[in-house]
C-alpha cells in the first residue's frame, strides 16, 4: 500500500486540494506547480457567485506570475483572475463585483477589505503561496482572515518549514497535512561538473539559444518537467530549425547517457536529477527565476556557479588586467614604508593576499564613490562685496554719487528753494517732495521777523505762505535782506 509520504506531486495534488480543509505542499516556488494545485477549486467555481478562490501572495511579481500562470489552464477559461497589484486599483478593478479569483499581498487586500469593494463571504478556498516569503503584516492579515469562512479549505506552499511557516500553520491551518515534494537528493548522487545558472524565464527561447550559441555542443538536451514548458521549447526548437534532430532534444522526466550538454529549465524534481547525474554530462546549465535558485542548490546539493558569456568573461578579465598593471607599476616603484608598516599587524590574523584583496575593495569602492560625485561648478567671478550685495539700502545711500541704482534717487537732499513750497500753504502735511504726511505744524519760510518761522517770541504765530521767489526782507541779525538762496542741488 502506498502512503501519503510516496505519492508523487501528479497523484497527490489535486486529491489533496480537494478532500483535505488544510494542506501544507513543500515544493519551490514553481508558478505552474502552484497553478495545478487550484485546478480542483477551478472546475467547481460557479460563475456570478462572486469570490470562491482566494490566494496570498509575498508580493506583486508573485501575485502578477501566479495570475499568468492560472490563466493559461483549460479550467480556468471562462472564470474571471484578478491580479491586485495596488491597492487603489485593487478597489477599482473589484467594483463590479464579477471576480472569480483573487490574488495579491495582504497590504493590498486589506484596504480593498475595509472599503467593502472585496467581499470574502463566498470564498471556497484559500491559499498562502510560497509562505516561507511572505512577511506580511499580522493586523492586515488578520482583517483578511476574520472575513473568509471557517468552512473554507486551506492550504500553504513553501520550500521549507521556516519559522514563519509553522506560525501560519499553527495559527490558520491547525492540523494540516503535510505533502512533500519530491526534492530530497537521492544518496550516492553527485555531478562532476558544477552547474551554471542564468537567472531568466524558463520558457524564453532567447535564453536557451544564447546557452547553445555559447557552448556550441554537439548534442544539447533540454530537461523541462513542466509540461506547458516543455511544450513551448518544442515550439521554438521546430521555429529556430532544430526540428527532430538530434542536435537538441528535449524531454521531461529523464536525461538520456553520454549528453555533452544539458539544459535544465526550471527546478528538476529528485528522480529527474538522479537521471542528469546518471547521464555525467560534460556541462550543466539551468534557466531560473531569481527565486528559485535556493531550491535548486537543494536538489543539486552543491554550490552554483553563474553562467557567463564569453564576450562578458572577456571584459572582466581585460578589467582585472589593467588593475594588475597598475599594481605592479606601484610594487616595482619601490615598497611604500608607511603602507607596510600600517598593515603588517594584520599579517598575524590574516594571509597577504587575503589583506590585498580586501585594499583591493575598498580602492574599488573609493573609486565608485568618487565617479557618483558630480564635479563642482568652476568659479566664474569672486563674490560680490557686502555693500553690493545689500542691494536698495546701500543704493540709496552710495548711488547718488555713481549715478547707479539707488532707493531714493528721485527724493532731494537738503531745502531746495526753486522746488515750489516745501509743506504747501503753511500745512506740512500737505503734497510735497518731502512733508508728505508728516502732520500739520505751520513751517512758513518768510522774513525772520515776520511768518510762521519769523514771528516775534512774544507775538502769536501766523501761517504764512512761504513764498520763495521774493525778498524775504531785512535780516534782524545783521540788517542785510536775506534773499533766495542759491539752488544747491541735491547734498553729496
Amino acid at each position: 500500500m502506498t502512503t501519503e509520504s510516496e505519492l508523487t506531486s501528479a497523484d497527490r495534488e489535486p486529491r489533496g486540494a480537494v478532500r483535505s480543509a488544510a494542506a501544507a505542499y513543500f515544493l519551490p516556488p514553481d508558478w505552474a506547480r502552484v497553478a495545478r494545485l487550484v485546478v480542483p477549486a477551478l472546475e467547481r467555481l460557479t460563475p456570478g457567485a462572486g469570490v470562491q478562490c482566494l490566494l496570498v501572495t509575498p508580493d506583486a511579481d508573485a501575485t502578477l506570475d501566479v495570475a499568468q500562470a492560472l490563466a493559461a489552464l483549460p479550467a480556468a477559461a471562462g472564470r474571471r483572475i484578478v491580479a491586485a497589484t495596488s491597492a487603489a486599483r485593487a478597489t477599482r478593478l473589484l467594483a463590479p463585483g464579477t471576480a472569480d479569483v483573487v490574488i495579491g499581498t495582504p497590504v493590498v487586500l486589506a484596504p480593498a477589505v475595509a472599503a467593502t469593494a472585496l467581499k470574502l463571504g463566498t470564498v471556497t478556498q484559500l491559499g498562502f503561496v510560497s509562505a516561507d516569503e511572505l512577511e506580511a503584516d499580522e493586523a492586515a492579515l488578520a482583517s483578511i482572515l476574520a472575513e473568509v469562512p471557517k468552512g473554507a479549505a486551506r492550504w500553504l506552499t513553501a520550500l521549507e518549514a521556516t519559522s514563519g511557516v509553522e506560525a501560519i500553520l499553527e495559527r490558520h491551518l491547525h492540523k494540516a497535512r503535510r505533502i512533500t515534494d519530491d526534492l530530497v537528493l537521492a544518496e550516492g548522487t553527485a555531478l562532476a561538473v558544477p552547474v551554471k545558472v542564468l537567472i531568466a524565464p524558463p520558457s524564453d527561447g532567447r535564453a536557451l539559444q544564447g546557452i547553445l550559441d555559447e557552448i556550441d555542443a554537439p548534442s544539447a538536451i533540454v530537461l523541462a518537467t513542466d509540461p506547458a514548458v516543455a511544450a513551448a521549447t518544442r515550439r521554438f526548437a521546430v521555429a529556430a530549425g532544430y526540428g527532430e534532430s538530434a542536435i537538441v532534444q528535449v524531454v521531461e522526466d529523464a536525461v538520456p547517457s553520454h549528453a555533452a550538454l544539458v539544459v535544465l529549465l526550471g527546478v528538476p524534481t529528485a528522480s529527474a536529477w538522479a537521471s542528469v547525474c546518471a547521464a555525467q554530462p560534460a556541462q550543466v546549465v539551468a534557466v531560473i527565476p531569481a527565486r528559485q535558485r535556493a531550491a535548486l542548490r537543494r536538489v543539486v546539493g552543491a554550490p552554483l556557479a553563474p553562467f557567463g558569456a564569453s564576450a562578458a568573461v572577456a571584459r572582466a578579465r581585460s578589467a582585472e588586467g589593467r588593475r594588475r598593471a597598475e599594481l605592479r607599476a606601484v610594487l616595482d616603484a619601490g615598497l611604500p614604508a608607511r603602507e607596510v608598516l600600517a598593515l603588517e599587524p594584520l599579517l598575524e590574523s590574516y594571509d597577504g593576499l587575503e589583506i590585498a584583496a580586501a585594499a583591493l575593495r575598498l580602492w574599488e569602492r573609493a573609486a565608485a564613490a568618487a565617479a557618483r560625485v558630480p564635479e563642482r561648478p568652476a568659479v566664474v567671478a569672486e563674490a560680490a562685496p557686502a555693500r553690493e550685495r545689500e542691494g536698495g539700502r546701500e543704493g540709496g545711500r552710495e548711488g547718488g554719487r555713481d549715478g547707479g541704482d539707488r532707493r531714493f534717487e528721485d527724493r532731494p537732499r537738503g531745502r531746495d528753494r526753486d522746488a515750489g513750497p516745501r509743506g504747501g500753504f503753511g500745512a506740512r502735511g500737505s503734497a510735497g517732495p518731502r512733508g508728505e504726511g508728516r502732520g500739520d505744524r505751520p513751517r512758513g519760510d518768510g522774513p525772520r521777523g515776520e511768518g510762521a518761522r519769523g514771528a516775534p517770541r512774544g507775538g502769536p504765530r501766523s501761517a504764512g505762505p512761504r513764498d520763495r521767489g521774493t525778498d524775504r526782507g531785512p535780516d534782524r541779525r545783521g540788517g542785510r535782506p536775506s534773499g533766495p538762496p542759491r539752488d544747491r542741488g541735491p547734498r553729496r
